[in-house]
C-alpha cells in the first residue's frame, strides 16, 4: 500500500485506557505502547485516544523504527522462507508489518461499516499466512475471539507458536472450514482472493455465509481496476503474468469479469520452499483479477454489498458485505 499521513486529528484525549490483555506478548506490547503514548504530546494531540486505530498504525509504521523496546517485544516476523511463501520473493519484514497495518485498518473500516465492533467480535480470517493482518487485532484479545484459517500447514503451525492470542486451523484450498454454523460476527479475507482461483473463492464466499450470523460482516480485498492498470504499466511485482500478457487478456477480463493466471512451480533459494513446492497442489493458487461486476453478481447471493473501497491505498480494492 501507499504511504499515508497517519497524523489526522482525532479529537481531544478521551482518557481511554487499554483493557488488560491475558496474552503475555500482547501485554508487553501494550505496556510499551502506553509508555510511548504518555511520553508523546504530539501523538496524544494527533490521535486523541490510545485506543484510536491510527495510533496503532503509527506504531507499526514509525514506532518500531524509533523505539527499540517496542521492537524487542513486538510480534515475531516470520522466517524468510515463510515470508517469501506468503508475500513473494521480494517480501521484507518492514513491508510485511506496514502492509499488515494498512490492511488491518481497512478491515476495521469494513467492520465499522457493518456495525460490528472489533473489540467484541468473534472474527475469522481466511488466508492468514503468518498473521500479517491478524496480529493487529491482537490488541482486542482481552474481549474478542479470533480464528485464523490457512491453506499452508507450515504457516498455520508457525502462527500457533507465535500468535498465541488466536487459534489457527489448516484448511483445504476450497474449504470447508469445519467451524460451527452461524456463530461468527465477521469474516475477513485481506489477501487470499488475490491469489485464489475464482471457483475456490466462491466456495469460500458460501462458507463465509454459513459461518456468519445475520448482519455479520464480510470484508475481502481483491485485485481490481487500479491493480490491473498498474500491472499493465509495469508497476507490479515481477512474475506472472507479464504486463504484456495481462494487456492481451483485458478484452477477456471485460467479457468474463474475472481473470485467473496459474503460477509456475515455485523456484526458491530456500530449501524449505523447494521441498514444499514439490508436494504442494498449486492448481488453485495463482493471480486473480476481478471486476466490480463480478463482485456484484457472484458475491451477493447471501450478502448485501454495502461498499467497495476502490484502491484507497493505491493498490487493491476492498469489498464490504453484510450477511442477509
Amino acid at each position: 500500500g501507499a504511504s499515508m499521513d497517519y497524523m489526522s486529528a482525532a479529537g481531544s484525549d478521551s482518557g481511554e485506557r487499554l483493557p488488560a490483555c491475558a496474552d503475555a506478548r500482547g501485554a508487553a506490547i501494550f505496556a510499551v505502547a502506553s509508555r510511548i503514548w504518555e511520553s508523546r504530546k504530539d501523538l496524544r494531540a494527533g490521535y486523541g485516544s490510545i485506543t484510536h486505530p491510527e495510533y496503532w498504525v503509527w506504531l507499526a509504521w514509525h514506532g518500531l523504527d524509533e523505539y527499540p523496546d517496542l521492537r524487542a517485544c513486538w510480534f515475531e516476523t516470520p522466517p524468510p522462507y515463510l515470508l517469501e511463501r506468503g508475500s513473494g520473493s521480494d517480501a521484507a519484514p518492514r513491508s510485511f508489518l506496514r502492509s499488515g497495518a494498512v490492511d488491518w485498518r481497512r478491515c476495521l473500516q469494513g467492520l465499522e461499516r457493518c456495525g460490528v465492533p472489533a473489540e467484541t467480535a468473534r472474527l475469522v480470517e481466511l488466508g492468514i499466512a503468518c498473521g500479517r493482518v491478524l496480529r493487529f487485532f491482537g490488541r482486542h484479545a482481552a474481549t474478542a475471539t479470533f480464528t485464523g484459517l490457512e491453506l499452508d500447514a507450515d504457516a498455520a503451525a508457525w502462527c500457533r507458536t507465535n500468535l498465541s492470542f488466536a487459534r489457527f486451523l489448516h484448511v483445504p484450498p476450497a474449504g470447508p472450514s469445519g467451524l460451527r454454523e452461524g456463530t461468527y460476527d465477521a469474516v475477513i479475507v485481506p489477501e487470499l482472493f488475490e491469489r485464489l482461483a475464482p471457483a475456490a473463492q466462491l466456495a469460500w464466499i458460501d462458507e463465509a455465509a454459513r459461518l456468519l450470523r445475520p448482519g455479520g460482516a464480510l470484508v475481502c480485498a481483491y485485485f481490481g481496476a487500479r491493480v490491473v492498470e498498474r500491472w499493465v504499466a509495469g508497476e507490479a511485482p515481477g512474475g506472472v503474468p507479464k504486463p504484456e500478457e495481462l494487456q492481451a487478456e483485458l478484452p477477456r477480463l471485460e467479457q468474463e469479469v474475472a481473470l485467473y493466471f496459474v503460477l509456475p512451480p515455485c523456484v526458491s533459494a530456500h530449501p524449505e520452499n523447494a521441498a514444499w513446492a514439490r508436494h504442494e497442489d498449486a492448481s488453485l493458487i495463482g493471480v486473480t483479477f476481478l471486476t466490480r461486476a463480478f463482485i456484484e453478481r457472484a458475491w451477493t447471493t447471501s450478502f448485501e454489498l454495502l461498499e467497495v473501497l476502490e484502491s484507497p491505498d493505491g493498490w487493491q480494492d476492498y469489498a464490504i458485505l453484510r450477511r442477509r
